[in-house]
């Protein structure tokens, strides 16, 4: 889950113990930081099950799993005038409705809780497809194995600014780790055809892989990108305690999570030598 930003002093801590370590033990106290709400939610385009995960950050020191928040009253709207859908609350905090999501709107999701009223929105942009994947040999190398690096290819709309998320499974399994997060904008390739590796990531012979572009806005891609600044920084996220920093949430009123409104296309690869 996602954690509260915590600054502990380790190195002073450190060197006040190295410094004293033959006269007397030393009881460091560190003040725990104030729980946080924390509320996460994609919706897809299309007909699909939308799921709202509220719970409460747990402290950084304690090995246990975050609070879940029960008594939420959840509604999503949209810019079509239609009204509001309530989401009806189903176990531990998680919230579910069937969706029809469409392209070009702009979704607001809320969440009062305790009498407090949580939003955020998010614009659902168009698909864009994957047209090709296409894998090459790499030698092994130092401690590399050898094996497959995997490409995917994808046609950028031009003139406006996209930003995307992408994901892939290997032999019917989502790989969710860390460094499998990966996502990508048009900065530097406005409407031209784009061609992207995944990172870090070798392959062999017989994999079948499946890769998933999520076109999102991009709210949703600064919460992405940072939460991977975050773990590539080696805050990483373990299992609701506090981390040494958060994502940038597109929620109001200090809420940590996010909400995104994603657009997805799948395309899949058999690698074969």
């Amino acid at each position: 889950m996602i954690q509260i930003k915590q600054i502990i002093p380790l190195a002073a801590a450190a060197m006040i113990f190295c410094l004293t370590a033959c006269e007397k033990v030393i009881d460091i106290e560190l003040d725990e930081s104030e729980q946080q709400t924390v509320i996460e939610a994609r919706l897809s385009e299309g007909t699909n099950d939308f799921s709202v995960i509220i719970s409460k950050t747990a402290p950084y020191f304690e090995n246990a799993p975050s609070e879940r928040i029960d008594n939420a009253v959840v509604t999503l709207n949209d810019d079509s005038g239609e009204g509001a859908l309530v989401i009806p609350h189903q176990q531990n905090g998680v919230y579910t409705a069937q969706v029809t999501a469409v392209a070009g709107r702009t979704y607001t999701l809320q969440a009062e809780i305790d009498g407090q009223t949580y939003t955020a929105l998010s614009f659902l942009p168009e698909k864009v497809e994957l047209t090709e994947l296409y894998t090459e040999f790499r030698s092994a190398m130092g401690p590399n194995d050898a094996g497959y690096l995997l490409y995917f290819r994808y046609d950028d709309p031009p003139g406006v600014s996209n930003f995307y998320r992408v994901l892939h499974s290997v032999n019917g399994v989502l790989q969710n780790e860390g460094d499998d997060l990966q996502v990508v904008n048009d900065e530097l390739n406005d409407g031209s055809t784009a061609r992207f590796p995944l990172f870090r990531k070798i392959f062999q012979a017989e994999d079948t892989v499946q890769v998933v572009l999520q076109r999102f806005d991009e709210a949703s891609y600064d919460y992405f990108n940072s939460l991977s600044d975050i773990i590539s920084g080696g805050a990483g996220f373990a299992g609701g305690s506090v981390a040494p920093g958060n994502p940038v949430s597109n929620w109001n009123d200090d809420v940590l999570g996010y909400f995104s409104a994603v657009n997805p296309d799948t395309l899949s690869i058999i690698i074969t030598e």
